[in-house]
């Protein structure tokens, strides 16, 4: 699915004391390298690097470690801060810019408290990290022997310190060093150029070789006082929110989560329009129409977020991005007799963005329905089924696929009731562990959302086999001890879709599942002529079970 990026273009927006500019999203942003950052940066790519960052060369440590007692919490008032930084990720050197950030002075003013230094290693809230101010008050220095706190890696634990590192020539670590920012009234920052970063500052610890063991690194760090509003919206005392499902679309994947809505006379509180983060937004109620202004705080996340309504006719840039306008409010339909909250309307948009107006994420089409419980159902569809052929460098093919955890009528199901049977060539396939090699035994239905850690994953599956000609998926939903089954959707290595009735094929006994036998299948072509077999185009199979039902679907044969 192509993903488009949506800019915030020819618009303000009063966030606080700050006012948005037009900018590009800060994730499409690669912070320029000076011939010293390639250096570090090749050398940490040639070296082990483990899923956590940690990476650990052979460089030898001059110093000894000395453990101190990890700062539980700050000694002062806990002030907002933003931060900048080149942060190294998996993907390069990014520059993250205005990041939450807090910091807190003692009153006597000798120490400085850093709530979230480094942005590569999540540590608990908890481990604050102090620097001490020089007695001209023009410095912090956080010495290179302060333990912050001890890491697991692989059923081994780490003491990890933070430092500046020392690097030689070639680029390579040699030695860490404290960690000496200065300081220009509230203001903490590295001397350094910005455009050809050369200090590096990060989490690190000892080898057993006496080696220094890197877990992350940043560069060109600065801390400013935040001055915007931070006042996240709070539900009533006493409300009890009702439980409610929320769809939401954007350009490139959907979403559907269990959430709540609140409903206090016209004031109409919702949790879930800011998808994942189960942060609250109001909205005022007129009649049939509830509107939430732009300029909300959001709680959550890496940084400063606010509400922001877009609307858009479809105009785009040279670049082929589209252009929207900010509008004062988000406006949701609201049907008395469903209880549905709802805006259809493609070009309008509920979007969040940070203190400079970057968009940070959107969604648009929202329809939010009141829960009204499980029942027996059956499972739509799997969709946008392709194959990616990674035979030549991994001797595996990847399905991929997506699965909604709803019925054919778009109803919420039960997550934990949902799975999905694969399909090799219009046949049931079974996952054993001697090709599935994290399973420890054959598995015919996988559970949705299973992950094995390795081949299975919500969305995909890879497969070490190469004689087939079509892959396809079933979704399968036990509700109150009923199962039903939603069609096979298979697709070839070109792409062309199959879609299979799912009488059909549903397999027989699979896990005790009962399921109707069908006595006997006919094709019709779409004029209602009797075909001998399913032809290309459009098929209306009639399917009679043995207890004399009938059945009758439409099938594309491509």
């Amino acid at each position: 699915m192509k993903k488009f990026l949506l800019l915030v273009a020819a618009a303000t927006i009063a966030l606080g004391a700050t006012a948005a500019t037009p900018k590009f999203a800060r994730q499409t942003k690669e912070a320029p390298a000076s011939v010293k950052t390639l250096e570090v940066r090749n050398q940490l790519k040639g070296q082990k690097l483990t899923a956590t960052g940690m990476i650990a060369n052979q460089a030898t440590a001059t110093s000894e470690a000395r453990r101190i007692k990890a700062a539980n919490a700050p000694e002062g008032v806990v002030k907002p801060y933003l931060m900048n930084a080149y942060v190294y990720t998996w993907f390069g050197m990014m520059y993250a810019e205005d990041m939450k950030a807090n910091i807190s002075f003692t009153e006597d003013g000798s120490k400085v408290y850093f709530g979230n230094m480094f942005t590569g290693v999540f540590l608990p809230d908890e481990y604050w990290i102090p620097g001490n101010v020089s007695t001209d008050g023009n410095s912090v220095t956080i010495p290179k022997d302060y333990a912050i706190t001890e890491l697991e890696w692989e059923e081994e634990m780490f003491t990890v310190y933070a430092g500046e590192f020392v690097l030689d020539d070639d680029g390579y670590i040699v030695d860490v060093k404290d960690i000496v920012f200065a300081k220009d009234g509230d203001r903490i920052y590295l001397e350094d150029d910005v455009d050809a970063p050369t200090r590096y500052i990060g989490i690190w610890d000892y080898e057993a070789d006496g080696s220094i063991g890197l877990w992350d690194y940043t560069l060109c760090v600065e801390y400013n006082p935040f001055e915007g509003s931070a006042d996240a919206v709070v539900l009533p005392e006493g409300a009890e929110p009702a439980d409610f499902i929320y769809y939401a679309y954007s350009d490139y994947y959907r979403v559907i989560e269990e959430g709540k809505v609140y409903v206090d006379g016209n004031d109409v509180y919702m949790n879930t329009l800011t998808p994942g983060m189960k942060a609250w937004v109001k909205g005022t109620k007129d009649g049939n129409k509830v509107s939430f202004p732009s300029g909300q705080y959001v709680e959550g996340g890496s940084y400063y977020l606010y509400t922001a309504s877009l609307v858009t006719d479809g105009t785009t840039d040279e670049y082929g991005y589209l252009i929207p306008v900010l509008a004062e409010s988000y406006v949701l339909d609201y049907d008395p007799e469903t209880g549905i909250y709802s805006n259809l309307d493609p070009n309008q948009y509920f979007a969040l963005v940070d203190v400079d107006g970057a968009l940070y994420d959107y969604q648009n089409q929202y329809e939010v329905k009141p829960f009204l419980g499980f029942a027996p159902a059956i499972p739509s569809d799997p969709y946008d089924l392709y194959i990616e052929d990674w035979m030549d460098y991994f001797g595996q093919y990847e399905l991929n696929y997506s699965l909604d955890p709803v019925d054919v009528n778009g109803d919420y199901i039960n997550t934990e009731g949902l799975a999905y049977i694969i399909y090799m060539d219009e046949e049931a396939y079974t996952l054993t562990p001697e090709v599935f090699v994290e399973l420890t035994e054959d598995m015919d239905i996988i559970p949705y959302g299973f992950s094995d850690g390795w081949d299975i994953g919500n969305g995909y599956i890879y497969i070490g086999e190469d004689l087939f000609t079509t892959l396809g998926i079933q979704a399968v939903y036990t509700c109150e001890g009923v199962t039903n089954y939603s069609n096979v959707v298979s697709v070839d290595l070109e792409g062309n879709q199959y879609t299979m009735p799912a009488p059909q094929l549903n397999p027989d006994g699979l896990n005790n599942v009962n399921v109707k036998k069908v006595s006997s299948v006919e094709f019709y072509d779409a004029q209602g002529r009797k075909l001998d077999a399913a032809q290309k185009g459009v098929n209306v199979v009639k399917m009679v079970a043995a207890d004399g039902s009938v059945k009758t679907v439409k099938m594309l044969k491509k």
